[in-house]
């Protein structure tokens, strides 16, 4: 039993705990304790438990495991690797020995921590392989979520400090313990690039599997070295196995990653840099990530264009070849015979790469929006069916826009519109005064002259309103012939009620509207396109007040004509809502979005609640994320060593600002 006073003396100094025996909580669950203070009591167990956490400040600690330490100096060269850049750092810790020889370093970080997190591992050896163990772990943190077993429980020896002298350290000096630890990291895990992304941009089918493509070349025949230099990485030193590197911009520490010479793999251990710390990055990985904006695809289309992967003169089947078989009828006439059961199957070599993705736990996510807030709830997927759902004059269609502004800005995008109310001229102008982030009539002639260049480099308008496009058949074969000459990203039809009906036959107009769905999937899907769809709600759901507000309810992603049609049918159902006509003129400008459905949600996002969904508030030409985070302003200035803050709108400037 633990004793009343000792856990009294724990939470005296801001420390929650548990009893534990064998390591293993003594009372069973201890989910509520990761929120709630413990009153002080005697505890079951043979030893105290430290949670670690916010209920415990902010408490992380450092696990040093020892034991599985073959080399024998582990522990020595990462205090080298930490006082060779702050040689006051672990003398300020709390440094506890455990019953195994290893090490638990104690400290708290105000800025913030996560769950635990494994920074250095090895393969097992053959003897230990036959417990069915293929990796230790030597060094990992206990954050969010996890304890520690300590005091008083037999094998822990206070080394240094005292539980009421844990020092709080800052996020600079818990990265150089991060970055010092991630060194001696003796595992390689592959970063991995989008595979089958990059096959379908290039149309290459399992019957190619002999062609060597760009990617697969680049990584043979390009140089790692010469990528970081081109990225401004530093070389610093050299050994016979490595070579290390410091990242470009400033940094207090001796290397932020290093070269592995006979696997030819780059790993970054600086958080600081778009690279995951940890990872293996193979040349056309690091190339694409740090040389084109993290955009795979124009990576690929770059080195195809200076010679790499085999030429695909002898594409089987193009994107426009599709289209046309899809809406020129020619499969009716086929016989039984004539058709090629191959064409039909699914990819096995895609399919198994997905299963094994998921046994892994790597499936490739969704790209970022550049805001944290958004990420939570909404990515950007390639291949994904989108539709955005809203009353009338609500903005859905500036909020729709904003998305395809963050996502030319974040990852290079490029983006087809077609709009059936609004004109090309309005739609151009929301997005140039998004980017310029002020009224046109506020612009100097430099400035409107750059959107321009910005906008004609990302964006292509159809002149839908009073053009030739009737129908979204219409618009998809279009689209389809657009893709086959040039790359684009993503195609947004505003709004679905705009186009003509194209009933074929007897078709219902559900019957109708089911087609267009399967097009449209089945576009997104062909052509690896973000298909963003608009939507009205109907005529009911424009009916229902909000008895709380007073206000129009917000929609669901069924108050559509034709119902659960369009959710069923989509990857991603949002729906936007705004209350016009309230009191509070802050309230008038704020739009709540809601993320209603996410089909893959494996490989990133989540679904918002009806309480709490993303407000985007739209005030001087800017949206500000939940008020006030300008995520274009950021986006824009993310290379620059100066940035907003997002309680006072002031542009400040750092040292060192930490990614």
């Amino acid at each position: 039993m633990i004793p009343k006073a000792v856990v009294a003396e724990y939470v005296k100094n801001n420390l929650n705990v548990l009893g534990v025996t064998n390591k293993m909580p003594s009372s069973g669950s201890w989910k509520h304790l990761q929120t709630e203070m413990i009153t002080p009591q005697e505890l079951k167990g043979e030893g105290v438990g430290i949670i670690c956490g916010k209920i415990s400040g902010n408490l992380e600690v450092l696990d040093i495991d020892l034991k599985y330490d073959i080399s024998g100096t582990l522990y020595n060269r990462l205090k080298q690797k930490i006082n060779d850049v702050n040689s006051e750092l672990i003398k300020s810790l709390m440094i506890i020995q455990t019953p195994s020889g290893g090490y638990h370093w104690l400290y708290r970080c105000p800025s913030g921590i996560e769950g635990s997190l494994k920074l250095a591992e090895r393969d097992a050896t053959e003897d230990e392989r036959g417990d069915q163990e293929t990796v230790k772990v030597l060094i990992e943190t206990r954050g969010e979520a996890s304890y520690i077993a300590s005091l008083p429980h037999d094998g822990y020896n206070v080394k240094q400090g005292r539980f009421s002298q844990i020092p709080s350290i800052s996020a600079e000096d818990r990265k150089l313990i991060f970055s010092s630890s991630r060194e001696l990291d003796e595992r390689i895990k592959e970063f991995k690039i989008p595979t089958d992304s990059l096959k379908n941009t290039f149309n290459i089918h399992d019957k190619d599997s002999t062609r060597l493509t760009t990617w697969d070349d680049y990584d043979e025949r390009g140089s790692i070295p010469d990528d970081l230099a081109k990225a401004g990485w530093i070389r610093v030193r050299e050994d016979s196995e490595r070579i290390y590197y410091k990242r470009a911009g400033k940094t207090d520490a001796k290397s932020s990653g290093n070269y592995w010479k006979t696997g030819n793999f780059f790993k970054s251990f600086s958080t600081s840099t778009v690279l995951e710390a940890g990872k293996g990055y193979k040349p056309f990985a690091l190339y694409y990530m740090l040389l084109h904006n993290e955009d795979a695809t124009a990576a690929a289309r770059q080195l195809y264009g200076e010679g790499f992967g085999d030429r695909l003169d002898n594409k089987k089947e193009s994107i426009l070849e599709y289209a046309e078989e899809k809406y020129g009828d020619k499969e009716e006439s086929k016989t039984v015979d004539e058709y090629s059961i191959s064409k039909y199957l699914s990819n096995y070599e895609n399919d198994y790469a997905y299963l094994q993705s998921v046994r892994d736990g790597n499936v490739e996510k969704g790209l970022s929006t550049g805001s944290d807030l958004i990420d939570k709830h909404f990515l950007f997927k390639k291949g994904s069916f989108i539709i955005s759902i809203g009353h009338t004059s609500v903005g859905k269609t500036l909020s729709a826009l904003f998305l395809t502004v963050l996502s030319a800005l974040k990852h290079d995008w490029k983006i087809i519109v077609l709009g059936m109310e609004n004109s090309s001229g309005m739609l151009k102008r929301q997005i140039l005064e998004l980017y310029l982030q002020k009224p046109l009539t506020q612009t100097t002639a430099e400035e409107f002259s750059e959107g321009n260049k910005w906008l004609n480099m990302h964006y292509v308008f159809i002149a839908a309103r009073g053009g030739h496009v009737r129908t979204i058949t219409d618009a998809i074969k279009l689209c389809y012939k657009m893709l086959d000459e040039d790359h684009y990203d993503m195609i947004v039809l505003d709004p679905y009620s705009g186009f003509d009906s194209n009933r074929k036959g007897g078709e219902s107009e559900h019957e109708a509207n089911k087609r267009n769905c399967g097009d449209l999937l089945n576009f997104s899907t062909k052509t690896n396109c973000v298909v963003l769809l608009s939507l009205h709600t109907n005529s009911s759901a424009r009916r229902e007040i909000d008895p709380n507000t007073g206000n129009l309810r917000p929609p669901r992603m069924s108050d559509v004509d034709g119902g659960g049609l369009f959710s069923n049918r989509c990857d991603t159902a949002i729906c936007f809502h705004r209350l016009i006509n309230a009191e509070d003129p802050l309230e008038r400008i704020t739009t709540s979005m809601y993320v209603e459905k996410e089909r893959h949600l494996e490989s990133g996002g989540s679904l918002t609640s009806r309480e709490n969904p993303i407000q985007i508030q739209f005030r001087d030409s800017r949206f500000y994320v939940n008020g006030y985070e300008d995520v274009v302003y950021n986006i824009k200035n993310k290379h620059k060593e100066k940035f907003r803050d997002l309680k006072t709108n002031e542009v400040i400037e750092f040292e060192d600002v930490p990614f």
